[in-house]
């Protein structure tokens, strides 16, 4: 589940360079999130190698289980699953905190899956099939903390 470049800016292993770690990362601080009238905690990963090592090395992700990642400024991101030995549906999120795509990432496919927008600035990831179970889909808001996203994370 790490982006991959140069789609995704600096956060994935280039030309040699390795960011993510080599185990599971521990649990990440998480943030509450409200999607319609869904609420969920997701971990959050907000450094390079959090971003980079997302979920990998992990033995599975359960439904009430959910990453978010945060980057710095609206891009178009590709997410592939290095390491990762499950599937998960991705959320691509704009700088507005509306869905703009949602992806099924297979297992151990380091196959780059890109975002169709430059506009991405959030990626929300989930077991698979959970946004189709709560009735969530493209278009639907995300809010943190009954903020935006954005503010969350004093992003501009």
């Amino acid at each position: 589940d790490a982006p991959v470049a140069p789609l995704a800016g600096p956060h994935v292993a280039v030309r040699g360079g390795q960011f993510h770690l080599d185990h599971a990362q521990p649990r990440l601080a998480t943030v509450r999130l409200w999607i319609g009238a869904k609420e969920i905690d997701a971990e959050l990963c907000l450094t390079r190698t959090q971003i980079s090592t997302g979920l990998m090395f992990r033995p599975g992700i359960k439904d009430d289980e959910t990453m978010l990642f945060v980057f710095p400024q609206a891009q178009q991101v590709a997410f592939y699953m290095k390491n990762v030995g499950f599937e998960i549906d991705a959320a691509y999120i704009d700088s507005a905190g509306v869905i703009q795509q949602i992806v099924r990432l297979k297992k151990m496919d380091e196959t780059p899956v890109p975002s169709t927008s430059n506009d991405i600035q959030f990626v929300l990831e989930t077991a698979p099939g959970w946004f189709e179970r709560n009735g969530i889909g493209v278009g639907s808001l995300v809010k943190a903390t009954r903020k935006t996203l954005r503010e969350q994370f004093g992003l501009k």
